[in-house]
């Protein structure tokens, strides 16, 4: 019993010892997990040590589910900051000795974009480039 406590105790500062790090959702899966696997725990066994082992397991399925979100936040946040520090591009020719104050974007406007799903992919909210026509 004292091993399993022991066991559940490291578990929990491994999971928690990475709170610095910026990515919450990691702990809060933790969390949520725990607390979730020591009531199933509670309910399917009836006595503590079932509790602590649900606990423990929840706690780290709770942290794995919550890192895989994070990293997914991650790549969408480097996407994100790619695509912003690309050189904008305007249609047309323009001539490179030309200062750039001089030129002009394509007659348009920008529009804001909100979140949504594209197939099995989030894509967080953005704005692009409406050209519009000029007829």
């Amino acid at each position: 019993m004292k091993k399993l406590i022991i066991a559940v105790i490291i578990v929990g500062l491994a999971v928690f010892g990475c709170a610095n790090t910026g990515r919450y959702n990691t702990q809060k899966g933790a969390a949520i997990g725990g607390g979730l696997g020591a009531l199933a725990g509670q309910a399917i066994g009836k006595n503590t040590e079932s509790t602590l082992i649900g606990a423990g397991v929840g706690t780290l399925l709770g942290a794995i589910v919550g890192n895989g979100i994070d990293q997914q936040a991650d790549e969408y946040r480097s996407k994100a900051d790619e695509y912003q520090s690309r050189e904008e591009t305007y249609y047309g020719q323009y001539n490179e000795e030309e200062p750039i104050s001089i030129r002009q974007p394509p007659p348009g406007r920008w529009v804001s974009v909100p979140g949504h799903w594209e197939g099995r992919r989030w894509v967080p909210a953005h704005e692009v480039w409406k050209p519009v026509d000029p007829r």
